[in-house]
């Protein structure tokens, strides 16, 4: 979350902007560090690093005592729980792709209805939500504005935005993803006179 600091939040606030200003859509972009907890993956760590040190103690040619032996085995799972919990790539290769999916969808939808965003008079809000620990970035668009723009072009977009976790810099790219999406919004959705910005452009959402 570092690249996503105050200076990149300002950016973004810009380059929503500037959107809207040359389209009657409502854009609210929301950056979450992670979708769900995932309090299970550190416990498996912890059983891992247990088995590891039981399996060595009990098959090496030496004789522990079982004061040492018992203190090995339990100090071997609390330093993997807290391990997996404090270094974070250490708990992405035990979470399933399908499961980070569907946590980061269930956290958009419910951020989707809590910050009102279906309110809009056209139905033209949409959702651009970014889960940094999943590297997965969800488009939730409103009736309105589904309808306004074709789904290839809804595909190309979310395939598009998806891919800012290949960039060194996740939070340039999202930036650069937002300007392109300005001419296909402007295109199937373009500005009227005296728009009202219905939605806050920097839209915290508590859940």
């Amino acid at each position: 979350m570092k690249q996503f600091d105050e200076n990149f939040k300002q950016r973004l606030r810009t380059a929503v902007e500037d959107i809207e200003k040359n389209s009657l859509i409502e854009i609210v972009t929301i950056v979450r560090p992670r979708s769900e907890s995932y309090r299970d993956v550190p416990l498996w760590w912890g059983v891992f690093f247990m088995f590891v040190t039981f399996t060595v103690m009990m098959f090496v040619p030496f004789v522990f005592g079982d004061y040492t032996f018992y203190a090995a085995v339990l100090f071997s799972f609390f330093g993997g729980l807290i391990g997996a919990w404090l270094f974070i790539p250490m708990q992405r290769p035990l979470i399933s792709k399908q499961r980070m999916e569907k946590n980061v969808e269930i956290m958009a939808r419910a951020i989707f209805q809590k910050a009102g965003i279906r309110k809009t008079n056209a139905k033209i809000g949409t959702l651009i939500f970014v889960s940094v620990f999943e590297q997965k970035v969800c488009i939730l668009p409103d009736d309105g504005a589904k309808m306004a723009v074709p789904q290839e072009d809804w595909d190309s977009l979310n395939l598009n935005l998806n891919s800012i976790f290949k960039a060194k810099n996740p939070a340039d790219a999202l930036i650069g993803q937002l300007k392109i999406c300005k001419s296909i919004f402007s295109s199937y959705i373009p500005p009227i006179e005296n728009d009202i910005n219905e939605l806050p452009d920097d839209l915290e959402v508590d859940l």
